[in-house]
């Protein structure tokens, strides 16, 4: 056992000796803190950090980007190829510690409201605390890329830059939700 735990241990070593050589040596490029993407916690894809498996990934400039590696657009059909895409149903202790953690129940979204900064990459989890169906939408056109649909006791996760300033309604669109209180709202400064 203790050889098994050594081999694992040198291993590791390794592995970090030459992550550390190829970014010294500027083959590999790595997040920085001064990079778009600082802060950005995930898996390292050739078009950038991915969040959570089947999420856009953000690139280096802070872009989230398409697996093509084109900037998401924010205005067209929900998991059209040039939307930004939610993950697959994710365990809630896999979500990132970065990442905006929202939940919903008949009782409503909580948090119902929160700040981003204009322009910066945001990911949030949306997590249904009940034996229900939902699915997180914003009002604004200017968002209607933006769908995550959970079955009950189910969390997702999406990644998208924040638009410009402004609040932006969100709600449950499943019908009869809103009207029971499944609402909130993201406010951009």
């Amino acid at each position: 056992m203790q050889n098994k735990k050594t081999v694992w241990i040198v291993g590791g070593v390794i592995v970090a000796v030459v992550v550390v050589y190829l970014a010294v040596s500027g083959n590999v490029k790595l997040p920085t803190n001064n990079s778009g993407n600082a802060g950005v916690k995930g898996t390292q894809t050739p078009q950038g950090v991915v969040v959570a498996p089947g999420t856009s990934p953000v690139a280096t400039s802070g872009q989230v980007v398409t697996q093509s590696g084109e900037p998401v657009k924010l205005n067209v059909q929900p998991m059209s190829p040039d939307a930004p895409q939610q993950s697959a149903p994710i365990a809630e202790k896999d979500v990132s510690s970065k990442a905006l953690k929202i939940s919903v129940s008949a009782q409503g979204f909580s948090p119902s409201q929160f700040t981003v900064k204009a322009g910066e990459p945001i990911s949030f989890s949306v997590t249904s605390n009940d034996e229900q169906t939902h699915v997180f939408k914003f009002d604004d056109p200017s968002l209607s890329a933006i769908a995550v649909g959970i079955g009950p006791k189910e969390t997702r996760v999406i990644t998208f830059n924040a638009p410009k300033k402004g609040e932006y309604t969100f709600f449950c669109d499943v019908p009869g939700h809103r009207s029971r209180g499944e609402i909130g709202k993201m406010i951009v400064n």
